[in-house]
């Protein structure tokens, strides 16, 4: 303890147990170039399509073979750059839909999904509106759930039987050792 306490072990937040002291860490786990890598074909739905990481992942379907992505956000064409991102992936290869829907709304995401049959799912989509645990309200923390965790339960529930071929969830490091401010999203992400 007393050479955690001066520094000795280079770390500014540790855990002391009787077996040693330890300190967090995040390591990248190469890709394995044998193993199979997945190929993205037809219908892929992005939920968070149209904001950063969305974009982002869009991008990279439509380089490695996506046939059509869909991209849904709550705000749909009216958010800033749908019409650019879409072109965008047009000029990848890519055909591109926006669509306006809160997947965190199960009739309105089963309807979209009925219009748009998809053979895999990405959900990215989740609010940051969060404050500190003493000033949390629980309408923004129903908020902050339902657009990452209730929505995943959705896009669960309303793909089961499709078939899919990948079925990802982005989730923050923030739901691993939490986040100032962020007590919801932690939540949420966990």
């Amino acid at each position: 303890l007393g050479w955690v306490l001066t520094g000795g072990s280079g770390e500014d937040q540790v855990a002391v147990r009787a077996s040693g002291v330890y300190g967090r860490r995040l390591n990248r786990t190469p890709a394995h170039p044998d193993g199979p890598r997945w190929q993205p074909e037809g219908t892929v739905l992005i939920t968070g399509g149209t904001g950063g990481l969305g974009g982002h992942v869009a991008r990279w379907l439509a380089r490695n073979g996506a046939e059509h992505v869909l991209l849904v956000s709550r705000r749909g064409p009216d958010a800033p750059g749908a019409a650019e991102l879409v072109a965008e992936l047009r000029e990848l290869g890519a055909e591109a839909t926006v669509a306006a829907c809160d997947v965190a709304d199960r009739d309105a995401l089963a309807a979209l999904l009925a219009e748009h049959p998809v053979t895999a799912v990405v959900h990215a989509a989740g609010v940051t509106d969060d404050h500190e645990i003493g000033t949390l309200d629980l309408g923004t923390y129903h908020a902050v759930l339902r657009a990452k965790a209730l929505a995943a339960a959705n896009l669960s529930e309303l793909t089961e039987d499709a078939g899919l071929s990948a079925f990802v969830l982005f989730s923050s490091i923030a739901g691993v050792w939490g986040s100032g401010g962020q007590a919801a999203y932690a939540a949420a992400n966990a």
